[in-house]
């Protein structure tokens, strides 16, 4: 084995650009995550400030611009975890900025005093997780015009 190469483990992804293009491919994830036991997930890769994403795709290994991903979806047997559902639930409608609604649940984790929607929305993260039955989508919160509970 390469003594430089660094283990991976794949992980299939749909991600949704800006311009509304879909990408489907599979993303490469540490294994091993330094703020939670185990494989690195989905949502801590497109949350770290890295400028550009590798994504393998069947015509080629692309390099996304994080900035402008407006989501990504991952299979929830694959991403979610009993962390990601700890805290109050509120099943919530986004209105995304090209006109797209997509409902889903949050799941809100936070001090006393600050368990609203509004507080989990305020968070200082650019991709948060919603939860749906077999997916979990990370939003880009730039791209959210607004949110209903």
């Amino acid at each position: 084995m390469d003594e430089r190469r660094i283990e991976k483990e794949n992980c299939p992804v749909l991600f949704e650009l800006y311009d509304g293009s879909e990408i489907e491919g599979e993303v490469f994830l540490r294994l091993y995550e330094a703020h939670h036991a185990g494989l690195q997930k989905v949502g801590d890769l497109i949350n770290e400030d890295a400028r550009v994403i590798p994504l393998r795709t069947s015509k080629g290994t692309l390099l996304l611009n994080r900035s402008r991903i407006a989501l990504a979806k991952v299979q929830a047997k694959l991403e979610l975890d009993d962390l990601m559902t700890l805290g109050k639930k509120y099943t919530v409608n986004l209105k995304m900025l090209r006109g797209k609604e997509i409902q889903g649940d949050i799941y809100v984790n936070l001090p006393e005093g600050f368990c609203r929607v509004k507080d989990y929305f305020n968070q200082p993260i650019q991709f948060f997780p919603l939860i749906q039955s077999e997916f979990v989508v990370y939003i880009n919160r730039e791209l959210v015009l607004f949110v209903q509970d």
